[in-house]
Order: C-alpha cells, then sequence, then structure tokens
C-alpha cells in the first residue's frame, strides 16, 4: 500500500470480532474506544483519549469494563462522552465525526469486523464510505486482513505481499477498473455491483500490485498469507 511519512492517525477501537492484533499509538495519535471496544483496549494496556457510547454492550461485556470506565469517568471526566441509546449516529461514526472535526485524515478501525451482529459489520463498511466522502482515508484492520474503498483513484500495495486480494463495486458500475500486479490482470474493465467478478485475485510477491478505477467505487479486501 502507498507508504508514506507518519501522519497523526484517529484509532477507533470497536466491539467487534478482536484477533491477536497489536495497535501502535504515535505521537499526534488520537484513540477512541466504542463502548465495548474499551475492554480491548484494557487487555492491550491502552487508555483512550476518549471513550464513546451509550455503554449497553459495554455493561454487557462484564463488571471490569464498566468499572474501568467508571474509574476514568472519575479521574478524567473529559475523557467520557455518553451519548443516548435512541441516535441515528452508531457510536463508531460518532467516533469518526469527532475524529474529522479534529482534523484527522487517516482512520484506522480496530473491532469493526464479525462479533455477534453481522449488520454491525455492513455499517462499519458505510462508515468506510463516509470517511471517504468526508475527504478522509479509512482502513479496517484485523491481525490478517484489510479493508478499504477506492473512488476514482489508485490504490498501489508494495512488493512482498502474499494473499487475497478481491475488488467489489459499491456503485451501481464501476468504470476504468485496472488491476496489474496481480494473478489476474485487468485494463480498464467493468465491474458492477450484483456480479462479483473481482473475488479472489492473488498478489504476485515479487510484484508491485495496483488497483485503480477511473470511474466509480470499489471495497478493496486483503486477506494476507499467514
Amino acid at each position: 500500500m502507498d507508504q508514506r511519512q507518519h501522519e497523526p492517525k484517529c484509532v477507533i477501537i470497536s466491539a467487534g470480532s478482536f484477533p491477536d492484533v497489536e495497535i501502535e499509538l504515535d505521537e499526534g495519535d488520537f484513540c477512541i474506544a466504542c463502548d465495548a471496544g474499551f475492554k480491548y483496549a484494557q487487555q492491550l494496556g491502552i487508555l483512550p483519549d476518549l471513550i464513546v457510547g451509550d455503554f449497553d454492550s459495554a455493561s454487557e461485556a462484564g463488571p471490569d469494563v464498566m468499572r474501568g470506565i467508571s474509574e476514568i469517568a472519575s479521574l478524567s471526566p473529559e475523557r467520557i462522552l455518553k451519548l443516548d441509546v435512541k441516535k441515528d449516529d452508531t457510536d463508531t461514526l460518532r467516533a469518526v465525526r469527532i475524529g474529522l472535526s479534529r482534523g484527522y485524515k487517516k482512520f484506522i478501525f480496530y473491532g469493526a469486523l464479525g462479533g455477534k451482529r453481522f449488520d454491525h459489520t455492513l455499517a462499519n463498511i458505510q462508515t468506510l464510505l463516509f470517511v471517504k466522502h468526508s475527504g478522509a482515508r479509512g482502513y479496517i484492520m484485523e491481525s490478517d486482513k484489510m479493508i478499504l474503498i477506492a473512488e476514482n483513484e489508485t490504490i498501489r500495495f508494495n512488493r512482498g505481499n502474499t494473499g487475497i486480494l478481491s475488488v467489489f463495486s459499491l456503485a451501481p458500475v464501476s468504470r476504468g477498473v485496472s488491476l496489474y500486479g496481480l494473478m489476474y490482470n485487468m485494463e480498464r474493465g467493468t465491474l458492477t455491483s450484483d456480479f462479483p467478478l473481482g473475488v479472489s485475485n492473488e498478489f504476485i510477491i515479487d510484484e508491485e500490485a495496483v488497483v485503480t478505477v477511473e470511474d466509480g467505487t470499489l471495497l478493496i479486501t486483503v486477506s494476507w498469507a499467514q
């Protein structure tokens, strides 16, 4: 993927599936735990800059989670944002809005897939699109997976990757789709939202993989080989 000099990022920890991962926080980063996502922050020894939620799932995650939130609320109340249960934004989307308001242009999501709620997985994929349309970049991460959005742009992956790369059109039609440096290449092709032509491509370890969409929106999923 395109490697840039370090830029401050907003790290959002949600309450979905959370396999063994390491979260790196650098100077200038801002970490938000969403509701029961605070449990994962606790496990990793991370004190979030902000904990956002209506705390319904946090209360179900066990007494240690709510006890930790209560302790933080008493010592640093500015780190807690209690939301109404009845709201339009998901906890994760509210966290994104906060990150955007602070000027962040790069968002990394953990715990945003799986779990008991497939609808939350889809909501977080839509949230990636919200991030893109807000002029920022978002990545859903797991230990061996990454999901991102490409819209009228080119995404590059460095040499040395192994595993599966799939592309799906989120728009009814995405035109000018080019795939290079992969097992199956495409030059200025068309992908549609009702035919999964771009599923299960493969990295070539010695090649730089390139995904371009000239007019449309692609969901890119990567599953790295272990």
